[in-house]
C-alpha cells in the first residue's frame, strides 16, 4: 500500500515529465559522464547555450562600485515587484535605441531572466485553452511555459528551403477563435537566422486581421535575448514599429555573459494606452508566481552594465570557423545571422538519434533537431571561444566521417538482411506444400 502512495505523490502531469528529460540537458549530462570516464577536455560539448566568453572587463569594477555606494539604501533588501527604478530606466534607454521609439521606465518590468519575463507575460494574458502560435523549430521550453497556464501550443512549421522564414499560408492555418498570442524569437534559437522585415510585416498584418475577425486581442511576444548578438551589417526588426499589441522579453544572459544572475525584463509597447495596467498585472504575476525581480545590486548596476557587452564578435568568429568545416564536409546549413548557434542538416536516410549518439561516441556532443520540433537536423552551440572551437571542429571532422561510415555500413547491412529475408519468403512460397496459393504439379 505504501508503495502505491509513493507513486501517487505527484500529479500525473509532473509524473509524466519525470519520465523525460530536456534533450539539451540530457546531452550535456552525457558530455559530463564522458569527461569523467575519459578525462577533462576529451569531449567537445556543443549542447548547452552557456556562454564561456567572460563578462565585460568593466563588470567587476562596476559591481565593486555598486557595493561600496554608501547612498545605496538596503542593497540586500526586498525590491519593488516591478523592479528598482534605475534598472528599469536603463532597460528603457537600451530598447528606445534598439526599437527607435521612446520608451519610459513605466513600460518596463524586471524579472528573473528572460524565462521569468515570458512566464509572467503568459500568466497575465492566457485563459484556459487559449492558443499560442510558435514557429517551428523553436526554443524547447516555450510549450512548457504555455502549459504552465493551461494554454495550448500551436506549431507553425518553417522550412529549411525558405531559410527558416515564416510562410504566410502555413501561418494563417494556425489561427482559430482561441488564438491569443504569437511567440517569435529573433535572432533565432536554434537556427541563428534573423526574421526579415518582410516576415514581421506579414505576421503583424495577419494578426491584425484575425484580431478584428475574432474580436479579441492577439499579442506578439518577441523573445529578443540575442538582440545585440547579430552579425556585422545585420539589423534586427523593430516589432514596436510594426505591431501595437507587442511585448519584448530580454535578459543579459547572453550579451553580458551573466546567465546565472537571472537579470531579465519584459518591455511593453508604449503605444498601448493601458500599458501601466498591464505592467501592474505583470507585477502581480511576478509576486504570486514567486519569480520576482533580480537582486538589487545588479538592478542598481544596470545603468552602467548595459553600456557594455561581452566580446560578441568572437561568436561570429566561432560560427565562421564552424562553417569552414561544414562546407568542407558538404554539410547543408542556413548561414546564421546572429546568436552563437548553427543548425546543420543530417544527410538523408540517416536516423537523427543514431547520428547524435554515434557522434557522442566520437567525442562530439550535439543536440538532435527533434528537441526543437525539427527532425533531421542538429544544433551546435558555439559559445566555447574561437580557440576551443578550432580544436573542436578538427575533432568534429573526424567524428562526422566515422559516424557516416558506421551508420552507412549499418544501413547496408540492414538492406542486405531485408533482401535475404525477401528471398527466403519467396523460396518459402515456392516450397511450402501447405500454401493453398501455390500450384503443385502431380
Amino acid at each position: 500500500m505504501e508503495d502505491s502512495f509513493e507513486k501517487l505523490a505527484l500529479n500525473p502531469y509532473m509524473s509524466e515529465l519525470c519520465q523525460t528529460t530536456s534533450a539539451i540537458r540530457k546531452m550535456d549530462a552525457i558530455a559530463s559522464e564522458m569527461e569523467q570516464k575519459h578525462g577533462k577536455g576529451c569531449i567537445f560539448n556543443f549542447s548547452l547555450g552557456n556562454p564561456r566568453v567572460p563578462p565585460p572587463e568593466e563588470y567587476d569594477k562596476i559591481m565593486i562600485e555598486t557595493i561600496q555606494d554608501k547612498d545605496f539604501f538596503l542593497p540586500h533588501g526586498y525590491a519593488s515587484n516591478v523592479g528598482d527604478k534605475p534598472g528599469r530606466e536603463a532597460v528603457a534607454e537600451l530598447f528606445s535605441k534598439l526599437q527607435d521609439v521612446k520608451i519610459s521606465y513605466k513600460n518596463v518590468i524586471l524579472s528573473s531572466g528572460c524565462a521569468g519575463a515570458i512566464n509572467i507575460f503568459l500568466r497575465s494574458i492566457l485563459s484556459v485553452d487559449d492558443e499560442v502560435i510558435i514557429p517551428s523549430p523553436y526554443f524547447l521550453e516555450y510549450p512548457f511555459y504555455i502549459q504552465n497556464y493551461y494554454g495550448k501550443s500551436v506549431f507553425c512549421k518553417t522550412k529549411f528551403e525558405d531559410g527558416w522564414q515564416i510562410n504566410k499560408e502555413e501561418f494563417e492555418k494556425c489561427f482559430t477563435a482561441r488564438t491569443r498570442c504569437v511567440i517569435i524569437n529573433s535572432p533565432h534559437n536554434p537556427t541563428g537566422i534573423v526574421y526579415s522585415d518582410e516576415t514581421i510585416k506579414m505576421i503583424s498584418k495577419i494578426c491584425e486581421n484575425y484580431m478584428k475577425k475574432f474580436g479579441r486581442t492577439i499579442w506578439i511576444l518577441s523573445d529578443e535575448v540575442y538582440c545585440r548578438m547579430v552579425r556585422p551589417g545585420k539589423k534586427p526588426y523593430k516589432i514596436f514599429k510594426f505591431y501595437k499589441f507587442s511585448a519584448i522579453s530580454y535578459s543579459v544572459s547572453k550579451d553580458l555573459s551573466l546567465p546565472g544572475e537571472r537579470i531579465g525584463a519584459l518591455i511593453m509597447n508604449p503605444e498601448i494606452q493601458l500599458c501601466e495596467r498591464n505592467i501592474h498585472a505583470l507585477s502581480i504575476a511576478n509576486e504570486f508566481l514567486a519569480i520576482y525581480p533580480p537582486n538589487r545590486l545588479h538592478m542598481r548596476a544596470l545603468p552602467k552594465l548595459l553600456k557594455h557587452t561581452s566580446n560578441l564578435e568572437c561568436y561570429t568568429e566561432c560560427q565562421e570557423i564552424a562553417e569552414e568545416t561544414l562546407k568542407k564536409l558538404n554539410i547543408e546549413y542556413i548561414q546564421p545571422e546572429g546568436t552563437f548557434y548553427i543548425f546543420p542538416k543530417i544527410p538523408d536516410g540517416i536516423d537523427e538519434m543514431a547520428f547524435c549518439k554515434t557522434m557522442v561516441k566520437n567525442f562530439i556532443v550535439v543536440v538532435p533537431g527533434s528537441a526543437f520540433g525539427q527532425e533531421g537536423f542538429y544544433r551546435m552551440s558555439l559559445c566555447l571561444g574561437p580557440e576551443t572551437v578550432k580544436k573542436a571542429m578538427e575533432q568534429f571532422e573526424i567524428a562526422y566521417k566515422k559516424t557516416l561510415e558506421e551508420l552507412g555500413n549499418n544501413k547496408k547491412k540492414k538492406e542486405i538482411e531485408i533482401k535475404e529475408n525477401e528471398k527466403c519468403e519467396k523460396k518459402h512460397e515456392i516450397l511450402d506444400p501447405q500454401d493453398k496459393n501455390v500450384v503443385h504439379s502431380n
